[in-house]
């Protein structure tokens, strides 16, 4: 098994990009509004635009990588959960530092779960993608 971790990095960078550039595009187009204004059950292209770029920057990273590939996706996957839990606990710890503790909003693991389980899922199959390009 062998990870290489720049073509990691470099996947890492290719899904938030891919996922700022596509949420903006979404945006101006109407697609996705301010999630804080969304109902429960109303569609949100967010979910399809994270499959998207995941198995985008998984397979890109497989291909650097050029061994592993699906080792090497499912990195990115590791890497992009752990990255967007550290700005996230620091976007809730200054909500804390500004407002108090009672301004976090509740925790909703089912869906702490199944998002991973989608990033992982994604970035999986991304470097499953690579390695059936290559061969191995």
């Amino acid at each position: 098994m062998t990870l290489k971790w720049l073509a990691i990095a470099i996947g890492v960078a290719v899904a938030y990009g891919l996922q700022v550039g596509g949420g903006y595009l979404a945006a101006s187009v109407g697609i996705v509004r301010d999630p804080s204004a969304e109902l429960a059950g109303e569609f949100s292209a967010l979910p399809i635009l994270q499959f998207a770029s995941l198995t985008i920057a998984a397979y890109v990273a497989g291909r650097l990588a050029g061994v592993a590939g699906f080792l090497n996706g499912v990195a990115v996957g590791v890497a992009f959960i752990v990255v967007w839990a550290a700005l996230n606990a620091y976007q809730e710890s200054e909500l804390v530092r500004e407002f108090g503790p009672l301004a976090l909003p509740a925790m909703n693991l089912p869906g702490v779960v199944l998002g991973d389980a989608l990033i992982l899922s994604s970035a999986a199959f991304g470097g499953w993608l690579s390695d059936r390009w290559t061969g191995e």
